[in-house]
């Protein structure tokens, strides 16, 4: 076969000739645009695109990895892409940099652990199971399940977060929803006074309320972070697009075409399908006279559900009472995700992280989704979501934060 990303994964052969569709202009300078590689999430492309060969790859390419500039983007893609040139003109695998930060910031966290033990708590640094992780948990000594307090540092993890809102914001507002105490340490503030941060912790400890043992031993560690909500989504598939020739689809019957494009993109809202279908075969634009031709057939021949002022068009019921998935991309308008989508991944959101307040899990939502911010359209759907999934009794709220209904 011959594939373009989109329409690649799922497949894979013994051997694939993999070209690289970016390189240096005339004047030999590269642009560092590498599409939707440079997105949040194009690591995640990148990895589809590299793992369709059972046992060879060859790698057709004018850019060579030396080429691509790391201080010019920050995103996992790009860095991705110039690891994969390195290891493809190498055959080595490049190392992981950053290992001297890391290790400053484990440094820190170990010193910081050991004096609070000397004064009788109980200790654990590096807690979570995510990449995301809470540097310093401590407890009392009688009950050493149960974390009293939260520490974050603003090491190698804090630089590493995009942005301030999910720094300073998301991050100590789910540990909160979670029942943690939280409070922040900053290193200039360890190496002017360390007694006085020390003193700090200690206050902070014991004026807190007594927590309850149950909300959060150790077992149920703190698992939210930006890489988990892009690496490890239970429901989430990417947005393949249905593709092919304008004279393929110009010889196609209304009825073939649409079947097709259903088939491969359901669900999808009937004004993409009408989009799909223009685009398809060389059309401009829709017009509405093509709308109402086509909506009483798309009625008739597969099965619809009112979704806002749109339809969410399926090849069959049966498909459309089965559906637990979403789809994240960088391609639809949130006016053209099906609400069912958007309700799969609220769902989700919540289930992983057993309540949360309703700002927290629509950002989460966002995120997952393949946004990189909200706006109004955004955020209308996603709290049209949390209201229909309310009604449904599929999730409720509970003290200002929402949970899967029991």
């Amino acid at each position: 076969f011959v594939k373009n990303l989109e329409n690649v994964q799922g497949d894979e052969h013994d051997v694939i000739l993999f070209s690289i569709g970016y390189g240096p202009d005339k004047d030999g300078k590269v642009s560092m645009n590498f599409g939707p590689l440079n997105n949040e999430g194009g690591e995640r492309r990148l990895n589809v695109a590299v793992s369709r060969a059972r046992h060879e790859m060859l790698v057709y390419s004018t850019l060579k990895s030396s080429q691509v500039d790391l201080r010019r983007s920050k995103a996992r893609g790009v860095e991705g892409l110039k690891h994969f040139l390195e290891y493809a003109e190498t055959q080595s695998l490049a190392t992981v940099p950053g290992n001297q930060s890391q290790h400053s910031d484990s440094t820190l966290a170990r010193i910081i652990a050991d004096r609070l033990r000397s004064h009788g708590y109980v200790v654990t640094t590096g807690v979570g199971r995510s990449q995301f992780k809470v540097d310093i948990a401590v407890s009392l000594p009688e009950h050493p399940d149960v974390y009293r307090l939260g520490i974050l540092l603003d090491g190698e993890a804090y630089r590493n977060t995009q942005t301030t809102r999910d720094r300073e914001i998301v991050q100590p507002s789910v540990l909160n929803g979670l029942k943690w105490n939280v409070m922040r340490v900053w290193s200039i503030d360890w190496f002017n006074n360390p007694q006085r941060v020390i003193d700090r912790i200690i206050e902070q400890i014991n004026t807190e309320p007594e927590p309850e043992p149950e909300p959060q031993t150790q077992n149920t560690a703190f698992e939210i972070s930006n890489s988990d909500i892009e690496e490890r989504p239970s429901q989430a598939s990417s947005y393949n697009a249905c593709t092919m020739s304008e004279s393929q689809a110009i010889a196609m019957t209304d009825r073939g075409l649409m079947t097709h494009i259903i088939n491969t993109e359901q669900p999808i809202q009937f004004t993409l399908l009408c989009k799909r279908i223009a685009s398809l075969r060389g059309m401009t634009r829709v017009t509405p006279k093509m709308k109402n031709d086509l909506l009483p057939r798309v009625k008739h021949m597969f099965f619809t559900q009112p979704d806002r002022n749109d339809l969410t068009v399926w090849m069959t019921e049966q498909v459309a009472m089965e559906y637990t998935g979403y789809r994240c991309d960088d391609v639809r308008d949130i006016t053209e995700i099906p609400l069912c989508e958007v309700k799969n991944v609220i769902l989700e959101s919540v289930e992983e992280q057993v309540a949360l307040p309703c700002d927290n899990l629509t950002l989460i939502a966002t995120k997952k989704l393949g946004f990189t911010r909200r706006g109004n359209n955004l955020d209308t759907a996603l709290n049209e979501a949390v209201m229909q999934l309310k009604e449904e009794g599929r999730i409720e709220e509970v003290d200002g934060k929402l949970r899967i209904q029991n």
